[in-house]
């Protein structure tokens, strides 16, 4: 089994969500449940049923667009 932060480090590096228990990406999302600064994930392998969640934090943001495509003001 990973440890937390061997867990994250590699979900960081890959892109992908693999289970910490025995490495598969075959993986369900669960609920989720969005703070003001966090989101809870939950997860469910579908090849070893290990139930798993992860927290995610809100480091910055990304300028966007309004819906015509403009810059906002």
């Amino acid at each position: 089994m990973l440890s937390t932060d061997d867990w994250q480090r590699r979900t960081v590096a890959e892109g992908i969500v693999r289970c910490p228990g025995c490495d598969s990406d075959d993986i369900s999302f669960g609920a989720c449940a969005v703070g003001a600064y966090t989101i809870f994930q939950e997860y469910v392998c579908e090849a070893c049923q290990l139930e798993f969640q992860a927290m995610f934090g809100l480091i910055g943001y990304s300028p966007g667009t309004n819906e015509d495509g403009t810059e906002p003001l």
